[in-house]
């Protein structure tokens, strides 16, 4: 009896210059978060560009991202939500 033995697919290689363009375009996508954030606006398409980015490179680099929502303490989240609060009315 024959078995058909069902490979995994081999990885992809990223060509370098296309990493280091995800990266530019990941450093300059958390530039304009942290100037929006400077104003008290908060978008959520940015935020996921910059996730998407971020989420690319690691995969390309062989490693899944960690979902660090999980490990955060409760009150590390209450402080982050109280200080963009208090950022928007200022």
């Amino acid at each position: 009896m024959d078995q058909i033995m069902a490979s995994e697919p081999e990885p992809v290689v990223i060509p370098g210059p296309v990493v280091a363009a995800v990266r530019v375009a990941r450093t300059c996508l958390m530039d304009a978060q942290f100037r929006l954030d400077d104003h008290g606006v908060h978008c959520r398409l940015l935020n996921g560009l910059q996730d998407g980015a971020t989420t690319l490179l690691a995969e390309w680099a062989g490693r899944h991202r960690p979902s660090i929502a999980e490990q955060l303490p409760s009150y590390v989240v209450e402080a982050a939500i109280e200080w963009r609060l208090s950022r928007r009315r200022a």
